[in-house]
Formats: structure tokens, C-alpha cells, sequence
């Protein structure tokens, strides 16, 4: 039987670490003001939940049936956004928590390796521009969350890749700033 191993958002933001960068200091520190920094509640839209299920239901299209329908309810459960996310912004190092788990990265690190549920990964995160962007190698997979912040609202743009899937499966979930 074959294990479909993907780390939940709230892991792998758990689910980081990073911080605010301007081109200047090459992406490694963070400011006390950055829009990521807050609590966020999940605010997603039946149209992306919609999208997200089609993601993964074209990432198994070439699955056989039993399998397939076994990788599409881990898919299902893993991808589940949390509702809340913490995030915390502190010179270079960014912390994310979600569902009682946090995760520290510094911005631009090495990866560390990270332990979950269903594994271990190797954890990195760093700024592109105004996006905190997480990274999580495991085995014959990965997972990139991009984080960015628009005033009240938070985009969490997730990517999987894995050697089972067909293609990268792509979904988005938006979060409101809690006051």
C-alpha cells in the first residue's frame, strides 16, 4: 500500500519563520511592521473550497480507483485549511502557529527538520519581495506555502508536488485579520 504523506498547513505554518524584507538586506530581516504579523481566521470562499477539491481530484486523475479515492481523502484532510493562524514577526525570525502547534524559522536558514503526525520534513523559509514563502521537502515530495498580506485580508497560496501526483496541485485560502 502506498503512503501519501502531506504535511498540514498548520505544520508547516505550521502550518515559519521569516520576517519583512526590503531589497536591500537580501531578504534575511524582518520589521517590527509587517502586514504578515497578527491573528488570522479563516475567511474561504465556497469557490475556493470548490477549487481546492478539483485540484486534488486532477493531482489523482491517474490514480486507479481504490487508490485514487484513498489519496483523494488524505489530499482532502491534509490541505484542510486551519481556522486561525498566529503569526509573529521578530527581526529575522517569523513564528506561526495554528491548531496548538508553532513553528520558528529563521528567514533564510538552512532548513530544519521538522517533525509532524505523519513524518519528518525539511523546513525553510524566506521574503520574495512582499511574500513569505515556506518550504517542505520530504522524501519524493514537496510543499511551497506563499504567504501576503493586503491590509485586512491574508493569501495563502499552497503548491504540492509529489511523485504519485499527476501535477502540482495549486489551491489558495484566504484569511481576515482578527482585531
Amino acid at each position: 500500500m502506498m503512503r501519501y504523506t502531506i504535511f498540514p498547513l498548520a505544520l508547516v505554518i505550521c502550518t515559519a519563520l521569516a520576517g519583512w524584507s526590503d531589497a536591500g538586506n537580501g531578504g534575511t530581516t524582518a520589521e517590527a511592521s509587517s502586514p504578515l504579523a497578527g491573528q488570522w481566521r479563516e475567511a474561504i470562499t465556497a469557490e475556493e473550497k470548490e477549487q481546492r477539491i478539483q485540484a486534488i481530484d486532477e493531482a489523482t486523475r491517474r490514480m486507479n480507483g481504490m487508490r485514487r479515492g484513498m489519496a483523494r481523502s488524505r489530499l482532502s484532510e491534509r490541505t484542510s485549511p486551519p481556522r486561525k493562524l498566529d503569526i509573529e514577526v521578530e527581526d529575522s525570525k517569523m513564528t506561526i502557529a495554528s491548531g496548538g502547534r508553532r513553528l520558528e524559522l529563521e528567514l533564510g536558514a538552512s532548513p530544519i527538520e521538522v517533525s509532524g503526525n505523519d513524518g519528518k520534513a525539511r523546513v525553510s523559509a524566506r521574503m520574495e519581495g512582499p511574500q513569505l514563502i515556506v518550504v517542505a521537502r520530504h522524501g519524493k515530495g514537496e510543499r511551497t506555502t506563499a504567504y501576503s498580506a493586503n491590509g485586512a485580508h491574508l493569501s495563502v497560496e499552497v503548491t504540492m508536488t509529489g511523485s504519485q501526483l499527476a501535477g502540482p496541485l495549486t489551491y489558495v485560502s484566504t484569511y481576515s485579520r482578527m482585531e
